[in-house]
């Protein structure tokens, strides 16, 4: 699964099993890895010099044949997907039929993403609610550290954020590049998500392989109501001893 944060999604091609770009701007997400370009441009009057020189990243591709599929037959493959791809597709009737067969919901691919990771990573909110009330783990994550947490959250997807995070997903887990699902959202720029996600223990002072935090590069992508939420964090922090004494003292 080949993600980056920006303007555009990398979605699967369930005709070819592979991922492609779509090119529809509209969508505040993730775009294709692999960049040309060795700098970030500049967005919201702040310099590129002050920007990180790579996005933080998801960084495997999973550009499967399809004899990964449940079938070494094409035409059968096609016609049998393999619960990963029925997950991206949010196939929920499809999928409680191959749950009461008694499929392993937790399975893993080759990059070892579970059918949670590609419904987060495709936004299907009701396959991510279906695979989580029959005992999908939310906390498993690749070798590389992907998420079903870190998908949905560069996906910029808050309703499978919150639902990951009540069934116990670790906000903390990082990629191989030191990437946390709070750096996502933060170098995305939702605010609401960075919220949800200090609420449930994220660690603002974790820094990626380049020394950026979650607030540098928000700082650096010029997201000021990021910003806003990490100070407002930080100062609920900050105040939380001055009541608790005063209540003492009042008392």
């Amino acid at each position: 699964m080949s993600l980056a944060l920006g303007p555009q999604v990398s979605s699967v091609n369930l005709t070819e099993n592979k991922y492609i770009a779509p090119q529809d701007k509209e969508q505040e997400n993730c775009t294709g890895l692999h960049t040309e370009s060795e700098g970030v441009q500049t967005v919201n009057n702040v310099s590129a010099a002050s920007k990180p020189s790579h996005p933080p990243k998801l960084t495997p591709k999973i550009e499967q044949d399809h004899n990964d599929s449940c079938s070494t037959n094409r035409d059968t493959a096609a016609q049998y997907p393999s619960l990963h791809f029925l997950a991206a597709q949010g196939e929920v009737a499809k999928i409680k039929e191959e749950i009461d067969k008694g499929a392993n919901i937790n399975a893993v691919d080759k990059t070892g993403l579970t059918p949670l990771a590609w419904a987060a990573a495709h936004r299907q909110k009701a396959t991510v609610s279906l695979l989580l009330q029959n005992g999908a783990d939310a906390t498993i994550c690749s070798p590389n550290g992907e998420s079903a947490l870190a998908f949905g959250t560069c996906q910029g997807q808050l309703d499978i954020v919150e639902q990951l995070l009540e069934y116990g997903a670790n906000p903390n887990v990082t990629t191989m590049d030191g990437g946390s699902p709070l750096m996502f959202a933060a170098y995305n720029g939702y605010p609401q998500m960075v919220k949800v996600l200090l609420e449930h223990g994220a660690d603002l002072t974790a820094t990626n392989n380049e020394g950026h935090t979650a607030f540098s590069l928000a700082v650096g992508m010029g997201n000021k109501n990021v910003q806003r939420v990490i100070d407002d964090y930080l100062r609920t922090i900050l105040e939380k001893p001055k009541n608790h004494n005063k209540t003492k003292s009042e008392s």
